[in-house]
C-alpha cells in the first residue's frame, strides 16, 4: 500500500502530522501523526462526454482522532497542501498524463493548451458543517444549493494562484513553509 502511494500517477499522498521544532526522523513517528491528506487526479469531459477534457484534482482530508480535531491542524494542511500543489502543477500533471491511468484521455487536454488544474475539488457530506466551513472559507464554492446523490456537496476551487494560499497561510498564522525530500530506510 505505501509503495503504490508514492508510484501511482494519479493520487498524492501526505501524512499530516503535529509541528515539531525541528525535521528529524522522529518528526513522522506515530505518535506525532494526526491524518492525511490526498489528492486524486482525474479528467473530466462533463456529463455526456461532450466537453473539453479538463484535469480535476480532487481532495480528500482527514484528522483521525478527535483530540486532533478543531486544533488547526486541517487548515494548516490544507492551505500547504494547496501550496504544495500549486507550486508542483507541471510536475505533477506531467507525470498523470505520461503515466496515469486515464493517461489516454489525459494526453487529449495538451491538446486543448497547457497542462493546468482546471479546478480543485472536495466532496463533503451535507452535515459536516466544520469541513464545509473549512474549505468554504478557503475559497472552495458549492456547486449546487442541493447534495448529490449521496448526501454529499461537491465544492470547487478555481482560482488557484499561489499568493492567495501564502496569504491564507498567514492569516491562519502558520509559518516556516519547507519541503523535505522523502528517504526510505529498507
Amino acid at each position: 500500500m505505501q509503495r503504490s502511494w508514492r508510484q501511482d500517477a494519479d493520487k498524492l499522498t501526505f501524512i499530516v502530522c503535529r509541528p515539531t521544532p525541528t525535521l528529524t526522523e522522529k518528526s513522522d513517528s506515530p505518535e506525532n501523526m494526526v491524518g492525511d491528506i490526498n489528492l486524486f487526479l482525474r479528467v473530466d469531459d462533463g456529463e455526456d462526454g461532450d466537453s473539453p477534457p479538463q484535469i480535476v484534482g480532487e481532495i480528500e482530508l482527514m484528522i483521525a482522532e478527535k483530540i486532533n480535531q478543531r486544533r488547526g491542524f486541517g487548515k494548516a494542511a490544507l492551505l500547504v497542501f494547496l501550496r504544495y500543489i500549486i507550486k508542483h502543477q507541471e510536475e505533477i500533471l506531467e507525470e498523470f498524463v505520461s503515466r496515469g491511468v486515464e493517461a489516454k484521455m489525459a494526453e487529449k487536454v495538451r491538446g486543448v493548451g497547457d497542462l493546468a488544474f482546471e479546478c480543485l475539488s472536495v466532496k463533503i457530506g451535507q452535515n459536516n458543517v466544520r469541513s464545509l466551513a473549512l474549505f468554504g472559507g478557503l475559497g472552495f464554492v458549492k456547486l449546487s444549493a442541493e447534495p448529490n446523490f449521496f448526501g454529499e456537496f461537491e465544492l470547487r476551487r478555481t482560482e488557484l494562484g499561489v499568493q492567495g494560499v501564502v496569504e491564507g497561510l498567514a492569516k491562519a498564522g502558520v509559518e516556516g513553509y519547507g519541503e523535505a525530500g522523502y528517504m526510505r530506510k529498507e
